[in-house]
């Protein structure tokens, strides 16, 4: 199994600029099929209550478009603020990028499934499946 993963790793969220530019990083992911967007928020300390509606607006554009969001690298004070608002039940927070690889090829280790061969099916055995339906 393949999907596509696309990561965005925010430098500020000290302005408006900053964060349109946030949201216009998640619209490109989006818009890249990408199945999987994660958020790595290592270079961010904190954020104020305005970055925070970024972020649940980006969580709502990315779920209403199929896709799965995950984010990783929280400082404790953007931690609180997703477990205060329940929103930590809402959306896999991992512990870094190390911890999100590992996550990944774990799924894709229990989502593979070797090919079977075709098995041919022989005449009598359709009657059979016929009969049993």
């Amino acid at each position: 199994m393949s999907f596509a993963i696309r990561v965005i790793k925010p430098s500020s969220f000290l302005s408006v600029a900053a964060t349109n530019l946030f949201l216009t990083e998640i619209k490109k992911a989006i818009a890249s099929n990408a199945a999987i967007v994660l958020v790595d928020f290592e270079r961010i300390p904190s954020m104020s209550s305005a970055n925070f509606l970024t972020v649940v607006k980006a969580l709502k554009l990315v779920r209403s478009s199929g896709c799965k969001l995950f984010l990783c690298s929280l400082s404790q004070q953007i931690r609180m603020l997703f477990e205060l608002t329940g929103l930590d039940q809402v959306v896999t927070i991992l512990a870094d990028a190390d911890e999100f690889a590992a996550y990944v090829q774990m799924q894709r280790a229990t989502v593979e499934v070797p090919r079977q061969p075709k098995v041919e099916i022989e005449a009598t055995q359709i009657d059979a499946l016929k009969l049993a339906s």
